[in-house]
């Protein structure tokens, strides 16, 4: 049981912490903090798609290859360009992509919840409740109600706040699992 709460420490740790402070950052400037994105975006994959182009220009590789390399690299440079061309219409895209991910996370959370659960926690039904919240949150955003690009990156940084924090939840929920097993483990050895 140990490796379940510990690769549950390991890997929500991190990841909440980031989507805390994302979702913050989503709150606080909605509608910059987008736009930058989409120009770090769109210029990361131009210069991805010129480093191809240079690869194919070398004659690095051979052969088919060679020409995938360069098509490649025009893909790569293109849509690096209408990324920063228009970034409205990527953003408008991005609450999808955080639903889906969120559902994952919910999905996630549910199964972890369930080994919190195997694990003797008696308040394990709190972390079911906040996996099923997870997924109600991933759900909105997939569905997108909401037309108003401001209203909907809040709402993304709500959602990236709320899976942050109840994967913060759910490592609170780990830890008192565990101390609770190791209480009962010693009690059970004091008892022998």
């Amino acid at each position: 049981m140990k490796s379940v709460i510990q690769d549950m420490k390991h890997n929500y740790f991190i990841n909440a912490v980031i989507m805390v402070i994302l979702g913050i950052v989503l709150v606080i400037w909605p509608h910059i903090l987008g736009v930058m994105l989409c120009y770090l975006l769109g210029g990361a994959l131009i210069v991805m798609g010129i480093f191809q182009l240079i690869s194919f220009l070398r004659g690095e590789r051979l052969g088919f290859y060679n020409k995938f390399v360069m098509m490649m690299g025009i893909v790569l440079v293109l849509l690096g360009i209408w990324i920063c061309a228009q970034p409205r219409i990527v953003l408008s895209i991005i609450p999808v992509v955080v639903g889906i991910i969120v559902l994952i996370h919910g999905l996630m959370d549910i199964q972890y919840t369930l080994d919190i659960k195997k694990a003797g926690s008696e308040k394990w039904w709190i972390a079911l409740i906040a996996a099923v919240l997870t997924l109600i949150v991933g759900l909105l955003l997939v569905l997108n109600p909401f037309t108003v690009y401001e209203i909907t990156m809040v709402l993304v940084g709500v959602a990236m706040l709320y899976d942050g924090g109840s994967d913060l939840a759910l490592l609170l929920f780990s830890y008192l699992a565990q101390r609770d097993t190791d209480k009962r483990l010693r009690e059970f050895k004091g008892n022998e």
